[in-house]
């Protein structure tokens, strides 16, 4: 139970314990709007993407309505983290998207690039990753992927100078099967290894900007975005997440993504989409301490609107008493002055009687 101890701790004071009186009487209390409020924190959970999604969305909706912006609102936005691996989180409906299961929209298939063989990242092989990782968004465009590609471009333009003759050694890519661990190991011709060169994910940081890489991260990304733009009609993505931080990428993406929607879709230039649909992280690192906030605004409106709502319940409860007694004082009118008719016709008929008979 992951849930549970962070549950108790964020309750505070809790008075459920006080026998103070019966249900019926804790009722009644809450009847007369003295209910008594509980001091604990209403806590709310959602995904690192959902919560930095839902800020996003809200802070885009309101920048809108504080600038007295005539464009309408939007009610719907996709955030996409790449990294490490690839995440998306999703509004739809002005609301966060959970359903069976929370989006895994980094694990959908894409069309890799023409000619390209590296087919996907190794920690897809086995482990129960949709497709095993092969052609997908974060089987070929997370920092992993990326890196392991690098590594064969590696190995590969090695094997080409030894096969000229010019090579001392080849350079070979293994991973251990567990993320977070990616090395490539430098072996001689006998097999002993020589050296180890550490090819971690630090070393995308070193590439150019027009680096063949980036191009493949880019083809992933854009892909992934095409797919959220048919199927979801999405409104407005914003990317985030480490891989952002390579000038040049996004500008990329605008212009595959272009490329494959094909004209089907009615689309901002390309030289337009970075202000309109496709869109960097306005709070970059922060993303993920922002969409938290954004969760706490969030269930702290839910409180207010369900306390408003015990209010009115109260109100309507008040009202529906009131007319109960106006009606019993109606009756009871009625019923006085009836037998108050029939006594006083009682009287005057005992009096015409004994005087005029």
């Amino acid at each position: 139970d992951l849930l549970g101890p962070l549950v108790e701790a964020c309750r505070g004071d809790d008075d459920s314990s006080d026998d103070g009186g019966d249900d019926s009487s804790r009722e009644k209390e809450r009847k007369k709007g003295k209910r008594k409020k509980k001091q604990r924190l209403r806590i709310k959970v959602d995904t690192d993407v959902n919560a930095p999604a839902l800020a996003e969305f809200v802070d885009y909706n309101n920048n809108l309505h504080g600038n007295n912006n005539t464009t309408p609102k939007i009610s719907s936005l996709a955030y996409i983290t790449a990294g490490t691996g690839i995440g998306v989180g999703l509004v739809v409906n002005s609301q966060p998207v959970h359903g069976r299961l929370h989006p895994e929209g980094g694990h959908v298939p894409v069309q890799p690039l023409e000619g390209d063989e590296f087919g996907g990242y190794s920690w897809g092989r086995g482990v129960g990753i949709p497709f095993e990782g092969r052609n997908t968004v974060e089987g070929l465009g997370c920092t992993v992927a990326l890196t392991e590609r690098y590594g064969q471009m590696l190995l590969m333009e090695e094997d080409e100078r030894d096969r000229a003759g010019g090579g001392t050694g080849i350079i070979t890519t293994s991973s251990s099967g567990s993320r977070g661990n990616n090395k490539a190991d430098a072996t001689d011709s006998t097999g002993a290894t020589d050296a180890t060169i550490a090819i971690d994910r630090s070393i995308l940081a070193t590439l150019p900007n027009d680096h063949h890489i980036w191009d493949h991260a880019a083809n992933a990304l854009a892909n992934l975005c095409t797919t959220l733009l048919l199927t979801l009609s999405i409104e407005r993505i914003v990317l985030g997440g480490g891989l952002m931080n390579c000038a040049g990428l996004l500008e990329k993406i605008h212009l595959r993504t272009a490329q494959l929607v094909n004209g089907y879709l009615d689309l901002p230039a390309v030289e337009d989409m970075g202000d309109a649909l496709i869109v960097t992280s306005r709070y970059g690192g922060d993303a993920g301490l922002m969409g938290t906030i954004a969760l706490a605004k969030m269930a702290l409106l839910e409180e207010e609107d369900e306390d408003d709502g015990l209010e009115e319940e109260d109100d309507v409860r008040v009202k529906e008493e009131r007319r109960r007694q106006q009606q019993a004082m109606k009756r009871a009118a009625f019923n006085t002055g009836l037998w108050n008719g029939v006594l006083v016709g009682a009287i005057g008929a005992g009096l015409v009687c004994k005087y005029c008979l």
